[in-house]
């Protein structure tokens, strides 16, 4: 899959979280995203500027960096790379297994290193 816009991208989470079941609660990740984050289901809300350029609400860290998925907090959230890694944040989502395989995240990733396409 290729992600060509934030339209899309905003589509591919919202479709990822709600077919995942939570092994923890149950519940899809969207709803446990929007009940249990602390952020929410932030891209769903944000702007694209806002989700660009902005801060992960309530969190206070980027949410990511243009052109540069490997530096991008979204990207190491989903990985569970450091500082996602429950030293300081846990794992998004954050009530996961299930987390999203790594070919589920490279489509966000590609979206990211293309330069965030509008």
């Amino acid at each position: 899959m290729t992600i060509t816009s934030y339209a899309q991208l905003q589509q591919y989470l919202t479709q990822i979280l709600t077919s995942n079941i939570s092994t923890k609660t149950g519940n899809t990740e969207q709803a446990d995203s929007q009940n249990r984050a602390p952020h929410g289901a932030f891209w769903s809300t944000l702007a694209y500027n806002d989700f660009v350029n902005g801060n992960v609400p309530n969190v206070g860290v980027p949410i990511l960096i243009k052109s540069n998925s490997a530096g991008s907090n979204l990207i190491l959230a989903l990985r569970g790379q450091a500082p996602f890694d429950g030293s300081t944040f846990p794992r998004m989502p954050a009530d996961g297994p299930p987390f999203l395989t790594d070919a589920q995240i490279a489509p966000i990733a590609a979206w990211i290193d293309a330069g965030c396409p509008e």
